[in-house]
């Protein structure tokens, strides 16, 4: 069976399309826009082949220019296997982006989501906002009990929020705890001195990356 499943699904970026949709549904451009370095050619095969395969669906509607694409529930249940390979990468093969390399929050942010979540990590309920100040991007990782979930927008009175370009908001989770907790010239970490205390206790868990990122600008 796993012969069958990588002729469907072997492919790098079919797997990269459906890591970015376990988010959420998007459109053809939210895409694009996380899939750095795929053709609009090259991205719309993958899409028709995985709606012929039973994994994504099409929400198409007359007279809307927009067209909306998600994960089919046989398309969610490979969100297990994609975590499993997302951490194992983050453990053996994690460096920050080469420059040039496009970078987009959600990947981060999911790995960070990943390893709280994996570590059962209970701090008492917290909500942090991630902001980018290049991109209209907006994030809220929030744990209760010991599981973290990360939704793709800005939850109102947050506990910390983050703010940064993407490339310094990369920067900032690639370093070490202690350069964290240090600060970035690039971000601005807001809260109360004991929220975030308590962030970057938290975040402590998820590893520095191999090498640094320069900064932005």
């Amino acid at each position: 069976m796993l012969a069958k499943t990588l002729e469907r699904l072997g492919d790098r970026w079919a797997l990269l399309v459906v890591r970015d949709l376990l988010t959420g549904p998007k459109r053809f451009t939210d895409l694009v826009d996380r899939l750095g370095g795929i053709t609009p050619r090259t991205l719309t095969q993958r899409l028709r082949d995985l709606e012929s395969d039973g994994l994504v669906v099409v929400d198409r509607e007359p007279g809307r220019r927009e067209v909306w694409y998600s994960l089919t529930p046989a398309g969610l249940d490979l969100a297990p296997a994609l975590e499993e390979l997302s951490l194992w990468g983050l453990r053996h093969l994690a460096a920050p982006p080469a420059p040039g390399e496009a970078t987009h929050p959600e990947h981060l942010l999911n790995g960070v989501r990943l390893f709280l979540d994996r570590e059962k990590l209970d701090v008492g309920p917290a909500t942090w906002v991630v902001r980018t100040l290049d991109h209209d991007d907006a994030y809220t990782i929030r744990g209760r009990g010991g599981r973290w979930t990360l939704d793709a927008r800005a939850e109102p009175n947050p506990d910390v929020e983050l703010l940064g370009t993407r490339r310094d908001l990369a920067n900032y989770f690639a370093t070490l705890p202690s350069t964290r907790a240090a600060g970035h010239p690039g971000v601005r970490v807001q809260g109360s001195e004991q929220e975030i205390s308590r962030f970057l206790a938290a975040i402590a868990v998820f590893p520095p990356l191999s090498r640094a990122v320069a900064p932005s600008g």
